[in-house]
């Protein structure tokens, strides 16, 4: 091979490589899977099946007027349902454990490009027991900062072209709901089998309660930035709820001694978001009996089924499930009413009422 050929080789290859590259990396910015430059174009749907990586370009790009936002326990409810009820397009902004600080992080990014109608925030009481701090994937930190030398791994991602973009085109020629983004337990086996596989029933065994103190610092932190995002915000309205956990979660909450420590953070959390004007609070039946104690409506130890989750959506910002100032304690109490109940059947009969079947 003479020089010259040698050379046109070499150009050669430099050339196809490079329209590979630029071809592959303007497939990416095109669709755009992950929302990451803008939203869908050439009447793409924007379908949502990868939060972790969506949820950023999503709060940037897509149109919306309110947000959801809470762990895997509201994932499932179809925001098509608060949108009817609402009259305002509503996105989920979600994750698996729902720290604090990452919804913070979700509702300082919204606020950041829409001026919000309402807030509806699953207010797990787990998720204050976090610390500060986003604590991303090195991928999805790459998504949301502002560098654009970052976004490499997704402009030439082979997993992008192979799979993510043709997921979403076929999509688009189907008929996509983006209320159920992210829903995981339409059609999912639910029963006290799945609900007790990982429940250790105690009774009435004493268990020894960790302090309120032990988190006092790390829960209010969390709750203060909170509330310095609904004060900073006075034209939206904040719908926080308490989702119904199953009564198993609760008495496992007791087992592992953090169930005082856990209603402790309830009653500051409430009072302190009862404080402004803009926030209202509300049970969502967190504490009614005939649903929390009916394992035939829960895939597990902690989420509803389809059902229930149906049911939260339209229970989400219902007047006469309002917690107010005055009657949260009371709220509380009933809690620990059914809990105690609960308790002591467990106690005397083992676990085998539980598969007695329940209606309503």
């Amino acid at each position: 091979m003479t020089e010259k050929n040698a050379k046109q080789m070499v150009f050669l290859f430099l050339f196809v490589t490079g329209f590979i590259l630029m071809t592959s990396a303007l497939a990416v910015f095109l669709i755009d899977p992950f929302f990451h430059y803008h939203k869908p174009w050439f009447g793409l749907a924007a379908y949502q099946n990868e939060k972790e990586h969506q949820i950023p370009g999503v709060l940037d790009h897509l149109d919306y007027g309110s947000v959801l936002l809470g762990s895997s326990v509201v994932m499932s409810v179809d925001t098509g349902v608060l949108e009817a009820r609402y009259a305002s397009g509503t996105v989920k902004a979600v994750a698996n454990t729902a720290p604090a600080s990452v919804l913070a992080e979700y509702l300082r990014r919204a606020f950041k490009s829409h001026d919000l109608d309402y807030v509806f925030y699953g207010m797990d009481v787990f998720s204050f027991y976090s610390r500060p701090g986003k604590g991303t994937a090195s991928d999805v930190e790459k998504l949301e900062n502002d560098n654009p030398f970052d976004d490499v791994w997704y402009l030439w991602n082979g997993q992008i072209l192979a799979e993510k973009i043709p997921n979403m085109l076929r999509v688009s020629r189907e008929e996509y709901t983006w209320g159920k983004a992210y829903s995981f337990n339409e059609g999912e086996p639910i029963g006290p089998d799945q609900v007790l596989a990982r429940y250790e029933p105690t009774g009435l065994v004493e268990v020894a309660q960790e302090p309120w103190e032990n988190a006092s610092e790390m829960v209010m932190e969390n709750l203060n930035a909170l509330e310095a995002i609904v004060e900073a915000h006075p034209e939206t309205e904040f719908i926080f709820f308490l989702p119904p956990y199953p009564i198993v979660w609760w008495d496992q909450a007791y087992n592992r001694g953090l169930l005082e420590s856990y209603e402790q953070t309830l009653r500051v959390c409430i009072e302190g978001l009862l404080k402004y004007e803009n926030a209202k609070v509300y049970a969502t039946r967190f504490n009614e009996e005939a649903l929390i104690t009916d394992m035939y409506r829960y895939m597990d130890d902690i989420h509803g089924s389809a059902a229930v989750t149906d049911q939260l959506a339209w229970d989400i910002g219902d007047p006469a499930m309002e917690i107010t100032a005055e009657n949260y304690e009371d709220q509380i109490a009933q809690l620990d009413e059914i809990l105690w109940r609960f308790k002591a059947r467990v106690d005397a009969e083992g676990v085998g009422f539980l598969y007695e079947v329940k209606t309503g």
